[in-house]
């Protein structure tokens, strides 16, 4: 058994963190899901491609979807 797997096994709302996570963004911004989750996508294959060490990726995307959000709102 993998760590990944019995991690799933043992907390089943882990899956459920990006999406609670995108939700609370979208709430913090006033905005849609789905341009949240886009915004996300986007920043999340960025970091990734980059990222030797992944523990902090998930911290390191939402602070650069926020960013990137709020950029485009002041832009608007």
């Amino acid at each position: 058994m993998t760590p990944n797997v019995k991690l799933k096994a043992e907390h089943p709302r882990t899956a459920d963190a990006p999406r609670a996570a995108l939700e609370s963004l979208a709430r913090e911004l006033d905005l849609p899901f789905e341009q949240v989750e886009r915004v996300y996508r986007e920043e999340s294959r960025a970091v990734e491609a980059g990222a030797r060490i992944r523990n902090f990726v998930p911290v390191i995307v939402a602070s650069r979807v926020r960013s990137e959000l709020r950029r485009q709102q002041r832009g608007s």
